[in-house]
C-alpha cells in the first residue's frame, strides 16, 4: 500500500463542493508539488491529509492510519506528520529553541535536555543553530518560516505538508526557505507541497499535480506537466504565471 491513500475523497461546505472524487496515491520518500489557482482546492486538501478537514466521503490513509476513523489516534497521527503554514505560527514571547522543544516534551514526554538536542539539531538542518536563543520578532520572515520548518523537523515526522509557505515572504527571503526543502527532498523526506514557486516545482518534484475546481485535472512529473499540458485549463494556468 502507498504511503498516503486518499481514495474518493469529498469535502463541501454547506453547498459549496471543495474537493470531489480526489484519489491520490504517494509513495515513501515522493515529493508532490501542488499548483492550481486559489479556491481549486489544494490547501483544503493537505488539511484533509491529516485530519484537519473532516471529509465528506471517501478515505484518507497515511501510514496504515484510516484518518476519517472515528477511532483514530489524529494527536499522535498529527506527531508523524509535519504541517507548515504560510503564517509562521511561532509564540513571540519565547526563545526559538522553547518553540521548537514544546512538541517533542509536551507530545512525545521527552526530558528537556533531550528536546534541547533534537531542536539544535533541527536548527542546524535548517542552518539557523545560532538562532536558538533568539526571538522570533527578531527574526527575518525566512528565518521564522525555517524555524517553522525546524519545529515540525524536531518531531521526526515521516511525513511533511507545506502550505503555500513561501507566499508571505519578501522574494529575496524565498530562496533561503526552498534550499531547505531541497536539501529534505535529496534527504527522502516525504513531502506534499502547495506552491506557486512552478521553477522549484519543475525542479524538486517527483510529480506534479494540477487542481482545477475542486478535482486533480492533470499529474505527472514535472517535465511532462510544464512542458505538455494535456488541457486548456493547465496550459491557460500556465500561461498567467509562466509570463
Amino acid at each position: 500500500m502507498a504511503f498516503v491513500e486518499l481514495r474518493s475523497i469529498r469535502k463541501q461546505f454547506g453547498d459549496h463542493v471543495v474537493l470531489s472524487d480526489v484519489d491520490l496515491s504517494v509513495e515513501k520518500g515522493e515529493v508532490i508539488a501542488i499548483i492550481g489557482r486559489s479556491g481549486s482546492g489544494k490547501s483544503t486538501l493537505l488539511r484533509c491529509v491529516n485530519g484537519l478537514e473532516a471529509i465528506d466521503a471517501g478515505d484518507v490513509i497515511v501510514d496504515g492510519v484510516h484518518v476519517n476513523d472515528a477511532k483514530a489516534d489524529l494527536r499522535a497521527l498529527r506527531a508523524r506528520v509535519g504541517f507548515v503554514f504560510q503564517s509562521y505560527n511561532l509564540f513571540p514571547h519565547l526563545t526559538v529553541e522553547r518553540n521548537i522543544t514544546l512538541g517533542p516534551v509536551i507530545v512525545k514526554g521527552l526530558s528537556a535536555a533531550d528536546a534541547a538536542a533534537l531542536a539544535r539539531q533541527a536548527l542546524r538542518r535548517v542552518g539557523l543553530e545560532d538562532k536558538a536563543g533568539a526571538y522570533a520578532d527578531q527574526l527575518s520572515g525566512g528565518q521564522q518560516q525555517r524555524v517553522a520548518i525546524a519545529r515540525s523537523l524536531a518531531m521526526s515526522p515521516a511525513l511533511m505538508l507545506f502550505d503555500e509557505i513561501t507566499s508571505a515572504l519578501d522574494p529575496e527571503l524565498v530562496g533561503e526557505v526552498l534550499r531547505v526543502l531541497e536539501a529534505m527532498a535529496r534527504e527522502g523526506m516525504t513531502m506534499l507541497l502547495v506552491t506557486h514557486e512552478m521553477n522549484f516545482a519543475r525542479r524538486v518534484a517527483n510529480r506534479v499535480l494540477f487542481m482545477n475546481g475542486g478535482r486533480i485535472w492533470e499529474e505527472g512529473p514535472a517535465a511532462e506537466i510544464f512542458g505538455a499540458p494535456r488541457t486548456e485549463e493547465l496550459r491557460n494556468f500556465l500561461g498567467a504565471v509562466l509570463n
